[in-house]
C-alpha cells in the first residue's frame, strides 16, 4: 500500500524534517511538496532530502491565485493514480493513527468500501504558554490542545482513494468526488466544517498546531495570507485568541517521539548536520 501525503509549504524550514520524520514513522512513504513564496532554506532542504528520501518536489509561482487549490489539483492528477490514498493536509498539521500500529493498519478495513475518501478531524494545540518560538520539537514544545468542546476541532481535511476518477478541487478541505468523503464512523462529510458531527478519532486524527508561538503568529501567520484563498487575508489578535487553547495534554506525542527522533538522526546525518 502506498500512503501519500501532499502539502504546499511556506517558510517551514525549522520544522520541515520533524513533519516529515513523523509522517514517515506513521507509515506514509510518498510525499508531493509544493513550495510557496519560500524565503527561507524550506526548498533548499527539501531538494537535499528529495536525493534520499520519497519527496517530489514543486515550486508554485509566487503569483499564483490560490496556490494551495492549484497545487492540490495538479498532484491528484499528476499522482493520484499511483497511491493507494493521498492525504491533503498542511505543514503545521500532523496526521497519524490513534490506536493502529500504522496509517497502513487504520486504512485497511477501508479498503472495500464505497467511498472516495476518508475524513480526519483536527485537534487544535495553543501556544502551551510560548511567548518567543522556542527551539526544538514541535512535538515537544507545544503539548497542550482545546478540549473536545472546541467548535475549530470539527474541521477535517480529506483522504483521497487513489484512482477515483473526477476528483474535482474546490476547497482545501472536502473536494468533489465520484463517491464522496465519510468520516471514521462513516457519517457523510461534506464540507470542511462539519457543524452537526461530534468529532470521532477512533481510527486517526490530525493534531494541528494551528498557532505556535505568539512570535510566530506575529511574524509569520498574522500577515501572511491564506494559501486556499488569497494573500489579502490578515488574521487580527483575536484569532491568535480564540485558537490559543491549552486546556488538555493527553500525551499522544509519547507514542511517537522516540521513533521521530531516530528517523531525524538519520535525516541529519544524510545531510551531514547531525551534532556529534
Amino acid at each position: 500500500m502506498d500512503l501519500a501525503i501532499t502539502s504546499i509549504q511556506r517558510n517551514r524550514g525549522p520544522w520541515i524534517m520533524e513533519w516529515l520524520a513523523f509522517h514517515m514513522v506513521v507509515g506514509f512513504n510518498r510525499f508531493y511538496l509544493y513550495a510557496h513564496q519560500c524565503d527561507d532554506d524550506t526548498v533548499h532542504r527539501l531538494l537535499r532530502l528529495a536525493q534520499q528520501y520519497p519527496i517530489v518536489l514543486h515550486q508554485v509561482p509566487p503569483t499564483t491565485p490560490r496556490p494551495q487549490l492549484v497545487a492540490y489539483q495538479h498532484a491528484w492528477q499528476a499522482y493520484g493514480g499511483q497511491v493507494s490514498w493521498m492525504a491533503f493536509i498542511d505543514g503545521d498539521e500532523f496526521l497519524f493513527p490513534t490506536h493502529a500500529q500504522s496509517m497502513r493498519d487504520a486504512l485497511a478495513p477501508y479498503a472495500g468500501c464505497d467511498l472516495s475518501a476518508l475524513a480526519a478531524y483536527w485537534v487544535c494545540y495553543g501556544s502551551s504558554g510560548h511567548l518567543d518560538e522556542p527551539q526544538g520539537l514541535v512535538l515537544e514544545n507545544y503539548t497542550r490542545h482545546a478540549g473536545a468542546d472546541f467548535p475549530n476541532n470539527r474541521h477535517v481535511k480529506s483522504m483521497v482513494r487513489g484512482g477515483e476518477p473526477g476528483v474535482a478541487v474546490h476547497g482545501s478541505h472536502v473536494f468533489e468526488t465520484p463517491r464522496g468523503t465519510f468520516d471514521g464512523n462513516g457519517r457523510r462529510v461534506t464540507g470542511g466544517y462539519m457543524v452537526e458531527h461530534e468529532p470521532c478519532y477512533q481510527a486517526w486524527r490530525i493534531n494541528h498546531y494551528v498557532t505556535q508561538s505568539w512570535q510566530y503568529f506575529c511574524d509569520v501567520k498574522q500577515r501572511g495570507g491564506a494559501a486556499d484563498v488569497g494573500p489579502h487575508v490578515v488574521r487580527p489578535d483575536t484569532w491568535f485568541h480564540l485558537h490559543d487553547r491549552n486546556e488538555c495534554d493527553d500525551g499522544v506525542r509519547y507514542r511517537f517521539l522516540l521513533d521521530v527522533k531516530r528517523k531525524l538522526r538519520e535525516m541529519e546525518r544524510f545531510l551531514g548536520t547531525a551534532q556529534p
